[in-house]
């Protein structure tokens, strides 16, 4: 079974144990509120600086699909207004992407992803430089166009015996412009302008039509050759310019392909580095919560046990403060009774001690031996002192809460010690024990004090000191000094070879009710008060009191006290 004191030290070890865990749970919820925090704010602000990165590639979509939409509109109308605004967008697009790679630099996180596809944007050639390259050659001159021509076929004179007209017709063809001619040409679809030569002769009556056949065949197939030739270097210049215009047109497409190859690594990067905030912030708060929820929870079943272990505490104390109650009240009737059996015993101990007192001056007036008359006055001092010590008795049950108080008067204080050692000589020589005094205390020393107080501690030290001393010495020295002319110091110190103290218990010696650890062989230890009421009376003379102790090699008291002097 556990004692009350096992209890108590219980409870209260586990409430310093419930308040240090509470303490640290404490901690780790400020902890998670602070610096889980600001990694949750950390997040939160790269996935608002990720909106950032969003809308540049926002722009460079819509830059791109620019550039795309500029390029249409100038294949069609050939107007180089939209080939400017279609550079103007790529570069646009190109200082969006700059940006978000500079971005990188200020986040490691970011620059991660990007380098992870290094590969991809290795193999593509730098965005800066083939625009800037491109538009070098786009603001070259270009070479002065030479309008393509057909040459007139020249009829060379045919003879005639009659009169020849010629005559040259033109068909009407619609007017195409340069990139209208580029498709007809490419669909081979050429509807060129003709010129027809209508010969007209008059012969006379008679007609050599074959000659005249001869004549026509040959006309219509040198004109045909002639513009054959014509039409085949037209079609070759048509073709020359059209390679030109499909490399410009290849270059310019080239361009936008590799644009959006651009955009489309960064695109994949900067969506990777958001989904991967996102996941931060989702784990980072899941943990936040997780403690929060842990901490609340702890601190609930700490509280809920301090609170049981409380009311326990104070239900223990409330049966314990009964039991205290119940305890008091039969102390207090104990001590009543104490108190009456000490008064009567005090009371009628006080008439034996006087007739006591009245033999011994009696025998002391009829007997001549000097050494009778020195035990007749030891006794009657020893006597006188248990009187007063009844007297104190018998006012102590009168009144218990007077406090100690000094009653002096006037006595030689040599004699006065004298007294006190030559009645404790006898007692000590009892226990085989060696008595040595040294009293250097002048003769002629009045003084005015409480002797009855100073018999106290004398007795109480003297008779502890006998008490564990056996076979062995007892030495007592006593000096005085002078503080000034109207007060003395008086010096004591007894020493003993007795049983001795330990260390532990030398401390408390002078603490009421002390006993410490006591051989077995030692009878009559007493109540442990003896030193303490040294100690007070000590004090009332405004002296002080020490103890040196070996175990088992002896003990060593000594004492000061301020007496005044009588002059």
């Amino acid at each position: 079974m556990l004692n009350k004191n096992t209890y108590r030290k219980l409870i209260h070890y586990s409430l310093i144990t419930c308040t240090l865990c509470i303490q640290i749970i404490i901690c780790i919820f400020i902890y998670n509120e602070y610096f889980n925090g600001k990694k949750l704010e950390v997040i939160e602000t790269q996935i608002q600086e990720t909106s950032i990165l969003k809308n540049l590639m926002e722009d460079s979509r819509k830059d791109l699909l620019s550039a795309q939409d500029n390029l249409q509109k100038y294949v069609i109308n050939n107007d180089k207004k939209y080939l400017e605004a279609y550079f103007q967008s790529l570069r646009n697009l190109n200082k969006n992407l700059d940006r978000i790679g500079a971005y990188k630099y200020s986040n490691a996180s970011l620059k991660s992803f990007i380098d992870s596809r290094k590969a991809e944007l290795s193999k593509l050639p730098d965005l800066e430089k083939s625009i800037n390259s491109v538009y070098k050659e786009f603001k070259k001159p270009s070479p002065e166009k030479t309008t393509f021509k057909i040459k007139d076929f020249k009829v060379k004179s045919i003879p005639r015996k009659s009169d020849t007209r010629i005559e040259y017709r033109l068909d009407s063809v619609e007017k195409k412009n340069f990139l209208g001619r580029l498709k007809s040409a490419v669909k081979n679809d050429v509807d060129v302008q003709r010129e027809l030569t209508v010969i007209s002769t008059q012969y006379g009556d008679s007609v050599n039509t074959d000659q005249i056949k001869t004549h026509l065949d040959s006309t219509i197939n040198a004109v045909n050759k002639h513009y054959g030739d014509e039409i085949k270097k037209y079609e070759s210049s048509i073709s020359s310019s059209q390679r030109k215009n499909d490399n410009v047109y290849r270059i310019y497409d080239q361009l936008i392909i590799y644009s959006n190859n651009w955009m489309g690594i960064y695109n994949i990067a900067v969506s990777d580095f958001s989904k991967n905030l996102e996941k931060d912030l989702y784990e980072q708060n899941s943990i936040n919560n997780k403690i929060r929820r842990f901490a609340v929870l702890g601190l609930m079943v700490l509280m809920f046990f301090v609170l049981i272990v409380i009311v326990y505490y104070n239900r223990q104390s409330y049966l314990d403060e009964k039991k205290l109650k119940l305890a008091y009240e039969e102390i207090n009737k104990n001590l009543n009774f104490k108190n009456k059996i000490l008064g009567m015993l005090s009371h009628e101990i006080r008439s034996p001690l006087k007739i006591i007192n009245i033999f011994i001056d009696r025998i002391s007036r009829k007997t001549n031996d000097d050494t009778i008359a020195d035990y007749l006055k030891t006794i009657k001092f020893t006597n006188n002192s248990l009187l007063i010590q009844a007297n104190q008795i018998l006012e102590y049950t009168k009144n218990q809460e007077k406090q100690v108080e000094l009653r002096p008067i006037e006595f030689n204080l040599r004699n006065e010690i004298d007294s006190i050692l030559r009645a404790f000589e006898p007692y000590i020589e009892s226990k085989n024990n060696i008595f040595e005094v040294g009293n250097d205390v002048d003769p002629e020393t009045i003084v005015l004090a409480d002797n009855i107080k100073i018999h106290q501690v004398f007795t109480n030290i003297l008779g502890n000191a006998n008490k564990f001393t056996e076979d062995g010495k007892i030495e007592v020295n006593i000096e005085t000094s002078y503080i000034d002319d109207q007060t003395l110091k008086l010096s004591v110190s007894v020493s003993d070879t007795g049983s001795g103290i330990s260390k532990s218990d030398i401390k408390k010696i002078f603490e009421p009710y002390f006993q410490g650890v006591l051989s077995n062989e030692i009878d009559n230890l007493g109540a442990g008060l003896g030193l303490n009421l040294c100690k007070e009376i000590i004090d009332l003379f405004h002296g002080t009191i020490s103890a040196q102790s070996t175990l088992g090699q002896g003990t060593a008291v000594s004492f000061t006290i301020n007496l005044n002097i009588v002059k």
